[in-house]
């Protein structure tokens, strides 16, 4: 018996008074599956329990992919915050449907805090998060915050010394999930031990890459990374299939530069992507790549102006002649610093205070701009008139992380 055979058969079976009176209980299962994907998560998930037949409605297969579509076509996004203070590894989420009005901040369940208490987020891919453990990298978890679902990925190869760039995404056309884990670790001097414990990734640029297919739920190697990557660039930026990195900063045609580079989720190979003629080279020293509206974006730093940036959209991909310089904010926004208090307890966070000032989160709706800057403020900017304006949510935590997110009911175990 298929799924929507046993769907009739228990909305015909249903007994008296399980059910509320309702108007999509009286619509036929293909309008109601049709509202249903036009629900933002929460809501969908709070349906399951108000009568068994919305619960079965809930779990139709063919919702997962029209809440997804829909999701990702109305932009219903959300941010995933997390917090180490004042309880560790803590998550929560807002949903951002109007950023003129107030947002709450809602708390998120981690099933798994007992077996990984320190973790950070990877990626977000269609409703599915990937978490590391802080402390052994080796540890990975696929998680649906929403639907509470996660998957303890199978341990790979472990080097002594090793530092680990991650990537999580998904490929549109061979329709699979996989996480790249690209190790650098120190060549070892066999007549002198101690060395090799003093080298970083960027003395030896030794390396080995892993890949992870969800669907056939084990990792393959596949060598060595032609390119050494920036370790604050990880996670990987998924655009059109591909992740993408800046490489360190080295010797390119004569002076010190930096390029952007790919990993294609199809074949599992590595290209470099040519970045657009922005003038001064020094400008791409402290620069990174993001995705904002589905394109590969570019944010980079003027030397030459405090807090001034230039955002450059590749609008075709792989077309290095469709790069435009869509955005420039001129301005800075003058956000709050840090207080030595704070500092005091997150002197354990290294990489919270060791992060980029700003970071660019997404492009809203009302094509405004989402900012994240290292003093916790959450601002939007508004590229038409050049204005700041600082979000208020209730309930954020004072010292956050955050990542932009899909809730979607994308199931961690694929069939």
């Amino acid at each position: 018996m298929d799924f929507q055979r046993e769907l009739k058969k228990k909305k015909c079976d249903k007994e008296e008074g399980d059910e509320p009176t309702n108007l999509i209980s009286c619509l036929p299962d293909e309008i109601a599956l049709e509202i249903f994907s036009r629900l933002p998560i929460k809501s969908v998930l709070q349906s399951r329990v108000s009568c068994r037949h919305w619960r079965m409605l809930t779990h139709d297969p063919h919702l997962v992919n029209m809440h997804l579509s829909q999701a990702l076509t109305s932009q219903r996004l959300c941010l995933i915050i997390q917090s180490d203070y004042p309880i560790r590894n803590q998550l929560s989420f807002v949903e951002f449907s109007d950023v003129d009005h107030i947002q709450i901040v809602r708390k998120l369940d981690t099933p798994f805090a007992r077996s990984m208490p320190e973790f950070s987020i990877i990626g977000s891919c269609n409703g599915l998060l990937c978490l590391v453990d802080s402390l052994l990298a080796n540890s990975i978890y696929i998680y649906n915050p929403f639907t509470r679902d996660y998957k303890v990925l199978p341990k790979s190869i472990d080097f002594q010394y090793q530092t680990v760039i991650f990537g999580f995404g998904f490929h549109p056309v061979t329709k699979e999930y996989k996480v790249i884990k690209i190790i650098y670790y120190p060549l070892y001097d066999l007549d002198n031990p101690n060395h090799s414990q003093k080298l970083t990734y960027t003395d030896s640029h030794i390396s080995h890459v892993e890949i992870y297919n969800l669907c056939t739920n084990e990792w393959r190697s596949i060598g060595e990374a032609p390119y050494v990557l920036e370790k604050s660039s990880s996670p990987g930026v998924l655009v059109s299939g591909r992740l993408h990195w800046m490489s360190l900063c080295g010797k390119l045609n004569g002076h010190h530069d930096r390029i952007i580079v790919s990993f294609d989720l199809s074949d599992d190979s590595f290209r470099k992507i040519t970045k657009p003629e922005s003038g001064d080279s020094r400008s791409w020293l402290s620069s990174y790549v993001v995705e904002l509206g589905g394109c590969l974006c570019a944010f980079v730093h003027l030397p030459t102006s405090y807090g001034a940036m230039d955002i450059w959209v590749m609008k075709e991909y792989g077309v290095q002649e469709s790069w435009v310089k869509e955005y420039t904010i001129r301005s800075h926004y003058s956000s709050s610093y840090i207080g030595p208090q704070l500092r005091k307890f997150y002197s354990i966070w290294r990489n919270y205070l060791s992060g980029k000032l700003v970071k660019i989160l997404c492009l809203l709706k009302n094509g405004e701009i989402l900012l994240k800057y290292q003093s916790g403020s959450l601002v939007s900017y508004n590229p038409d008139n050049g204005m700041f304006k600082n979000l208020t949510l209730q309930g954020i935590p004072k010292l956050f992380t955050t990542t932009v997110h899909v809730g979607s009911l994308n199931p961690v175990v694929l069939s």
